[in-house]
């Protein structure tokens, strides 16, 4: 059944009583102090101070000093958070422009079609020997290429989609590893970046994005090298 609010007389007052009552929070004392709490607690203070003892009044202009710079620092630091929160609504929305587009990023999933070579490109931070590319799969190792000593900086190398038994394969996703050995003598493990499309975008708790490629590998929006339609 209905509330008739019209006989309960003027209705605003009758339903904010209601909230006060299922609220208590709402109705309880603020347990903050502010700036016009202070100044009464000083007031009161220097009514209540003894004569012959007075306050010292520079204690007052320090404290109320104090007050202002916290005051002012809680209304910056508030500023600074909604501006944060505006840059990254921003950024949601610049990155999602980003779904569907063809991306070249930083990843190990390759898409391979069968039939066809398939080009993989090679990100050295440093010169590098007896490079080696190991494309795998869910079975095991399906081909491992030399790419030889290659110097810093961005290199491709070639897959014809065969085995190493001279098999063409399937089409489908790959696994990159890629590694070299360093002028000391150690194994580094080398950067590939990959040809992909962007299938979705999320944001992280911390303000960054992740995208979903059509491998289905996610990477960081720092991963992606190159944006194209």
């Amino acid at each position: 059944m209905a509330l008739d609010l019209s006989a309960l007389g003027t209705s605003k007052n009758f339903i904010a009583g209601l909230q006060q009552n299922s609220n208590p929070a709402s109705s309880a004392p603020s347990n903050k102090l502010g700036q016009t709490d202070f100044l009464r607690l000083l007031t009161t203070q220097l009514q209540n101070q003894d004569p012959s003892k007075p306050m010292d009044p520079t204690s007052f202009v320090t404290d109320l000093t104090q007050m202002n710079q916290l005051e002012s620092t809680n209304s910056m630091n508030d500023s600074i958070m909604a501006m944060t929160r505006g840059f990254q609504a921003m950024q949601t929305l610049q990155a999602s422009s980003l779904i569907g587009k063809n991306v070249q990023a930083v990843g190990s999933e390759l898409s391979h079609t069968s039939g066809k070579p398939t080009d993989i490109r090679l990100s050295l931070a440093q010169s590098l020997t007896d490079v080696k590319v190991i494309i795998s799969d869910g079975q095991g190792i399906v081909k491992e290429l030399s790419a030889g000593d290659l110097p810093s900086g961005d290199k491709t190398v070639s897959w014809d989609g065969k085995d190493d038994v001279g098999a063409i394969r399937d089409s489908g996703q790959y696994e990159l590893t890629v590694y070299g050995t360093d002028a000391k003598g150690d194994l580094q493990s080398i950067n590939t970046i990959v040809p992909s499309k962007v299938n979705s975008i999320s944001v992280n708790k911390d303000g960054s994005m992740t995208l979903t490629l059509a491998t289905g590998e996610r990477v960081s929006m720092d991963a992606v090298r190159e944006i194209s339609s």
